[in-house]
């Protein structure tokens, strides 16, 4: 606040001075430029300021104006107007490259002379010095900082820092970097307000151009969308090269420094390389004061859309930028593109090895997740729908995962997103970068700290921290389970967010699933897992993802949109006792088998159950209820079968288990018999019976229809009248299956527990036609004897009335 006070207090002083002061300053600058001004402090009216600065060993003009830029409001005031004004003068005398030549470079630099003075004739004469003090050899970081040589007793500062100290006051007053104003002046009176006649002295604390304003001003037009409202090529450039100037240090950024003074000290006192202060500002960013936080939260903002003011990325990733995102370098255009461009290639293998530009970008990620305001692209296209359905969300972790929610409802319930597609894919980007780090997402890396140390300390690997939390579902406390619950809810319902999916699989997504898109990837890969040319590793991932889905089938969209009307009318009760975020187990799924074995689902449904079921008869991991109710069974019967290659085998065993009367434990019986009874209902849910009777399927029952168990009856007609009308192989397994079929409806043959079930097993049952005749014959019993009793009791009435 020092800083702003003195600046304003001097912009006061010189309104207030009158004409005689405003021609002494004309004067003062108009005058031959080749000589220097005398010394301020060799002024009368500036004896005061020689007592102020007795600690300052040198007095030249550059060291009283360091000197006084340390002084409180009351000690301005205590300086007759002269000596401000002369001090404001002297700031100004900073551009002149007369005052360069004969005066800063003999002092200050005279070892680098030579090369400096090229820059005297250069066009951009601020960006050549910039240039140069760059190639300069670098001091020790702890003073190489302005700030740190505030007030503090120093001979004078070597060329690199008395360069510094010059653009810091040219960094605080638009008119002190020549090039600047030169090329800017018309587009900075179009749209920022700043006056014309630049050395009028009258309401100089009301012109803008004398502030911070301007070049942020101008900063905002030169990335403006608006076609009409566009800076001038040659001020465009320039207003670049004095950001990035601004950028490289925190003492080049007044409109920062002058709110968070106190900040500074308080948190980032030990923080002296080039850019580390703002880094450190904005890891405490909840804990700065108000005024420091806006201005910090506004400037992060900035450098989200514009990585050139970034100090940081532009020192460490500049060839990163060459030669991964050289077309928006070239463009000269950004808004976001370049750290989208640096995120999306951070996990390549040379970046992989550039441990310093990997860690700035993912700082950046890390401090984005404060507010979906700093990541610029999301910002822009999600606020209107951040406010519509996320208002009380605070960070951007809680924006993202409640507009996924919205379009996850949207996506099950097949209607027209409320949520535009642009807005969609940054919402889908956001979560992807949440699946590659945990450190991305705080809240799940909070709820599972205990268990990320137990039981995934050595995945280190991006993305393998979450599949390793995943595969130790069974393993987690709760608020790690329901974290994770919510996680595969969200990654299982649209795969463009699977970080591992993604990544594992992008040759395969290539090969088989080029025009697909990305929420549908899971699905197109199923289909392709099993072709030859498909990569193992990405096979183990599609497995693995189909496992999970089959625990819940809230993890299925697919099956949530076909089966949502009958998972409402058959499985509610199932569904209302579920516990929040955690696993139905099966249970769901269980229920919709039940009703496919009766042919009670929709056509929809049924057409999505069969390929479920189809599915887990080729692998019995993708069924939970088995692998939980026959784990001994499959551990003892069938040891030989648990590492098959997916094509039944395992399935097949526990079926002839059951046909021997090996299994003995019920809830196993059940589930195997329930597993045979569905190939009844569509001969597509047993692919072993279906791949030996694929010619006869072919040659004789081509005509009828899928479904119903038509295609399986067609079959059974042929074993009984033209059993050698069959393929060998297909007549031997038939034969197997029908008697399989009955053991099954003897097992599941339970008693009915009310009219409904008793009238349903009846119909289902193959002897109907046996019940239809007892029951008729019973019916007619009941009515003959009615009849015979009847006259028998009218006969005795009778004989009782005579």
């Amino acid at each position: 606040m020092l800083l702003v006070l003195f600046s304003v207090f001097l912009m006061a002083t010189a309104s207030t001075a009158g004409d005689s002061l405003q021609r002494s300053r004309r004067a003062a600058i108009d005058v031959d430029n080749a000589k220097d001004m005398h010394s301020i402090i060799d002024f009368a009216e500036c004896q005061n300021l020689k007592k102020l600065c007795t600690h300052q060993k040198s007095t030249d003009n550059l060291s009283m104006l360091e000197c006084a830029l340390t002084f409180s409001s009351s000690q301005l005031e205590e300086l007759p107007e002269s000596c401000q004004n002369a001090l404001w003068l002297q700031q100004r005398q900073l551009q002149l490259p007369a005052w360069l030549e004969s005066t800063f470079l003999p002092a200050y630099c005279p070892a680098e002379r030579s090369k400096l003075e090229s820059c005297l004739n250069a066009v951009h004469l601020w960006s050549c010095l910039e240039q140069q003090r760059l190639k300069l050899p670098q001091k020790n970081p702890a003073q190489s900082t302005f700030k740190g040589l505030i007030g503090t007793p120093v001979m004078l500062p070597d060329c690199e820092q008395a360069l510094l100290i010059i653009e810091y006051f040219v960094a605080r007053d638009f008119k002190l970097d020549p090039q600047l104003y030169k090329h800017c002046r018309d587009d900075a009176v179009k749209y920022c307000r700043a006056k014309r006649q630049w050395d009028d002295a009258q309401n100089i604390q009301m012109d803008p151009e004398r502030g911070p304003m301007i070049l942020p001003c101008l900063h905002r037009m030169a990335f403006s969308e608006d076609k009409h409202q566009t800076l001038a090529k040659d001020c465009f450039k320039e207003v670049k090269r004095v950001m990035r100037q601004r950028a490289i240090s925190m003492d080049l950024i007044p409109e920062v420094e002058d709110y968070c003074l106190n900040d500074l000290s308080a948190f980032c006192a030990d923080c002296t390389e080039k850019g580390s202060e703002m880094e450190c500002l904005q890891k405490n960013m909840d804990q700065l004061q108000p005024d420091c936080k806006t201005v910090v939260v506004k400037y992060t903002e900035e450098e989200a859309a514009h990585v050139e003011l970034n100090p940081v990325i532009m020192n460490v990733c500049g060839e990163a930028m060459q030669q991964h995102c050289s077309a928006i370098l070239n463009s000269g255009k950004d808004n976001g593109d370049m750290m989208d461009c640096l995120i999306a290639h951070k996990n390549d293998a040379d970046l992989r090895k550039d441990l310093r530009c990997r860690a700035a970008i993912e700082h950046f990620q890390i401090i984005s997740l404060k507010s979906f305001h700093f990541t610029t692209k999301f910002k822009d296209a999600c606020r209107p729908f951040v406010q519509r359905f996320c208002s009380s969300s605070a960070t951007k972790n809680e924006v993202v995962a409640c507009l996924s929610e919205v379009m996850r409802n949207d996506t099950i319930k097949a209607q027209r997103h409320q949520i535009p597609k642009e807005c969609r894919h940054q919402v889908k980007a956001q979560l992807y970068q949440q699946r590659e780090s945990i450190q991305l997402d705080p809240k799940l890396g909070n709820a599972c700290k205990r268990e990320l140390e137990q039981f995934c300390e050595e995945e280190k690997e991006p993305g393998q921290a979450l599949e390793c939390l995943i595969r130790k579902t069974h393993s987690l406390g709760k608020p790690c389970h329901h974290a994770i619950f919510m996680v595969k809810k969200s990654e299982l319902g649209d795969s463009g967010t699977d970080y591992t999916l993604l990544t594992t699989c992008k040759e395969m997504i290539y090969k088989f699933c080029p025009s697909t898109d990305s929420s549908k990837l899971l699905d197109c890969l199923k289909t392709y897992k099993d072709d030859t040319q498909f990569d193992q590793r990405c096979h183990l991932v599609v497995v693995n993802r189909m496992i999970e889905q089959n625990t819940d089938f809230r993890f299925n969209p697919s099956l949530q949109s076909a089966c949502g009307k009958n998972i409402d009318r058959f499985c509610s009760n199932i569904v209302a006792s579920a516990l929040p975020n955690e696993e139905l187990n099966g249970k769901v799924i269980r229920c919709l088998k039940d009703k496919f074995r009766q042919s009670a689902l929709d056509e929809p449904c049924a057409q999505e159950m069969t390929k479920i079921l189809q599915e887990q008869a080729l692998n019995y991991k993708l069924n939970p209820l088995l692998q939980v109710f026959c784990k001994l069974e499959i551990q003892e019967l069938c040891k030989a079968n648990v590492d098959s290659d997916e094509h039944g085998q395992l399935a097949e065993c526990l079926k002839t288990a059951f046909l021997q009367k090996q299994i003995i434990n019920r809830e196993c019986q059940m589930e195997v018999a329930t597993l045979i009874a569905e190939a009844k209902a569509d001969i597509h849910v047993d692919p072993i019976l279906e791949t030996a009777c694929t010619v006869d399927l072919l040659r004789y029952c081509s005509k009828v229809a899928a479904g119903n168990g038509r295609k399986l009856s067609c079959l059974k007609t042929l074993v009984k009248d033209t059993p050698n009308s069959l393929e060998a192989d297909c007549r031997e397994k038939l034969q197997r299956r029908i008697e399989m079929f009955r053991n099954a409806d003897d097992t599941l043959a339970l008693p009915p527990e009310d009219v409904q079930q008793l009238v349903q097993q009846v119909v289902a049952s193959p002897a109907r036609k046996f019940f239809l005749v007892i029951l008729m014959s019973a019916t007619g019993l009941v009515f003959l004897t009615g009849i015979f009793l009847g006259r028998a009791t009218k006969r005795a009435m009778g004989l009782k009335n005579k």
